[in-house]
């Protein structure tokens, strides 16, 4: 298990398991959240998405433990973890990211002392599966075989 961000916050937030909020929520310290989020989270310290927390929002926080899952971008300060059984797809800015193994995370990842307050750039278009070969491989190499075969 990794090492936990402990914060300096109060843990006094607490959305519950069948909870929803929708819309945008400004926390002054840290939250768990157990239940469902859509919209914007703004959270000074940690933010704990618990086992059977759902978010579906853009993310900034200090600190960030995903147990859960998570359909949005993150912006943390510091840390993101991802735990054993989680799920990330979206983007993640830190400083330092942990992903146990059985995480899943489908996204880009930006880390780096300037991304602590930069977005992550936007994606890139998925290539067209074309490969191409630098001369002096298999490209060089078809080529001169077909001139001494006369082709």
């Amino acid at each position: 298990m990794a090492n936990r961000p402990t914060g300096e916050g109060t843990m006094n937030t607490l959305v519950g398991n069948g909870t929803t909020i929708e819309g945008s929520l400004n926390v002054p310290s840290s939250i768990r959240i157990d239940g469902k989020i859509v919209g914007q989270i703004t959270c000074s310290e940690t933010l704990l998405v618990g086992k059977t927390g759902l978010i579906e929002a853009s993310v900034r926080v200090k600190n960030a433990t995903v147990g859960g899952k998570v359909q949005g971008d993150i912006t943390a300060q510091e840390t993101v973890i991802l735990e054993g059984k989680s799920t990330l797809v979206g983007d993640v800015t830190t400083k330092k990211l942990i992903i146990e193994e059985g995480a899943v995370f489908n996204g880009t990842c930006r880390m780096s002392e300037e991304a602590r307050s930069e977005p992550a750039p936007a994606r890139q278009p998925a290539s067209t599966g074309a490969r191409e070969q630098p001369q002096g491989e298999a490209g060089g190499q078809e080529t001169a075989a077909r001139s001494e075969a006369g082709v």
